[in-house]
């Protein structure tokens, strides 16, 4: 589904990602964790083609160019931000409707000359919005504004957002950020639900136990580089992960 190879981003001098190859299947779960400054947001940034990177990107065995927000997304790939980015001034269900890839007939011409087509799609695009919503818990808030929802509900608008734009692959930077135990526990059995149903899902995140629960394997990166991966329980083992959170230097 997505597959990412020799993934490198420089910053000036510095390498903030260097080298890195990862895999994501449908129907999966991989966590990427590491301390921070190690080149977790900036790896999913590459992915998203919000910033200049080098390296190789399919999805579906499809090369997709770095560094191309848009064909990025034409490829069915989404991103959830660290914090999140919705439209205050509108209600949630405008909000979901922003990311709906299908606009045909909305040009002034289109809408004048295929009225009918345009106005059963417009119908289509705001019933899949309102579906999204409600399968993330907040229907009741179609039409409350997004400034008026708690930083959990906003959390979820922005889930809700993504999955309104039919996506094949789902990326989630930090999402369980600021969010209690209870929304933890809801997010998490969120994200399961959301991988039934065909995604291929990729979630940084600084929570072990959320990411413990959550991942089928997890990606370990420390200063931009790949030091661990593979099932939950052979990271946690991995001698290298316990020097990189703990500081403890090799061989002691």
């Amino acid at each position: 589904m997505l597959d990412a190879r020799n993934i490198s981003v420089n910053f000036g001098g510095v390498r903030a990602v260097d080298d890195v190859s990862l895999a994501a299947q449908a129907n999966e779960i991989l966590g990427i964790i590491g301390p921070n400054g190690s080149g977790k947001t900036t790896f999913l940034n590459a992915l998203s083609g919000v910033i200049p990177a080098r390296g190789s990107l399919f999805v579906d065995a499809k090369p997709i160019p770095l560094g191309h927000p848009s064909a990025t997304r034409a490829a069915g790939v989404m991103r959830v931000f660290q914090h999140p980015q919705i439209f205050g001034s509108l209600t949630c269900l405008e909000n979901v409707c922003l990311s709906s890839p299908k606009r045909r007939f909305t040009s002034v011409i289109g809408a004048w000359c295929a009225r009918p087509s345009m106005l059963s799609l417009e119908r289509q695009r705001w019933q899949r919005a309102f579906a999204a919503l409600d399968f993330v818990g907040i229907a009741h808030l179609a039409n409350a504004g997004g400034d008026e929802l708690t930083y959990g509900q906003q959390r979820l608008l922005e889930i809700a957002r993504a999955i309104a734009g039919e996506p094949r692959v789902l990326l989630l930077d930090e999402p369980s950020a600021g969010l209690n135990d209870a929304e933890t526990k809801q997010l998490q059995q969120l994200v399961q639900s959301l991988r039934a149903s065909g995604l291929a899902l990729v979630v940084v995140d600084h929570k072990i136990d959320f990411i413990d629960a959550l991942c089928d394997r997890v990606a370990v990166l420390e200063l931009g580089q790949l030091i661990a991966f593979g099932g939950t329980a052979e990271v946690w083992s991995d001698a290298k992960v316990v020097d990189a959170y703990l500081g403890v230097a090799h061989g002691a």
